[in-house]
């Protein structure tokens, strides 16, 4: 029997298949474990995922199995298979897609003329902060990434990605310092107003 035919250019389906790979989980903590790894570079909405799992499951890449705990609601924990781990071995040896690079930010200062500075500068500021804390959140990862590199063969390969993570992060604060600056002292050598 071949490779399932799931949507392959779905990513949602790696993911997963990733996360199962690791070790069994519900959809919550996929959701969960997404949300404090995963998201940092890639997002997944409960709205991918469990249409997904559903896939999976019906496509005999993932098994579901529930768990009964008294005075709670069950809850279901899925597992990879033998079929499923294949599919993520060969899309994980081929070689990635093109990086699509999608920057809101850009795109409005870009046309940012039209609102003036003050605008842009709120704009470039709330920029820095979000990123800001998601770079410090990404530092302590790293670190408790590197005094667990022993621990498992995974961490390495989560580390190599928080790494990528910090380099851009601090491009994006260097950027935010360097555009502020720069539209700080155009307007105050008396620069175009809206």
């Amino acid at each position: 029997m071949g490779v399932c035919p799931v949507a392959i250019d779905n990513r949602t389906v790696y993911i997963i298949l990733g996360l199962l790979n690791h070790e069994p989980m519900s959809g919550y903590d996929m959701k969960k474990r997404i949300e404090v790894s995963i998201s940092q570079f890639w997002d997944v909405g409960f709205g991918q995922l469990y249409p997904t799992l559903k896939k999976l499951e019906a496509d005999g890449m993932i098994v579901r199995a529930g768990e009964h705990h008294p005075g709670r609601p069950d809850r279901y924990v899925y597992s990879i298979t033998d079929r499923g781990r294949q599919l993520l071995r060969r899309w994980l040896e081929e070689p990635a897609s093109k990086e699509y690079v999608r920057y809101e930010i850009l795109l409005k200062l870009f046309f940012g003329g039209l609102v003036g500075r003050e605008a842009n500068i709120a704009a470039i500021e709330a920029f820095r902060a979000r990123y800001s804390g998601a770079a410090d959140l990404l530092a302590a990862y790293g670190e408790e990434l590197r005094l667990a590199l022993g621990d498992s063969p995974d961490h390495l390969y989560y580390l190599l990605t928080v790494i990528f993570g910090e380099k851009v992060y601090k491009a994006y604060l260097e950027w935010a310092e360097e555009a502020l600056k720069l539209l700080q002292s155009h307007q105050s050598s008396g620069g175009d107003q809206p």
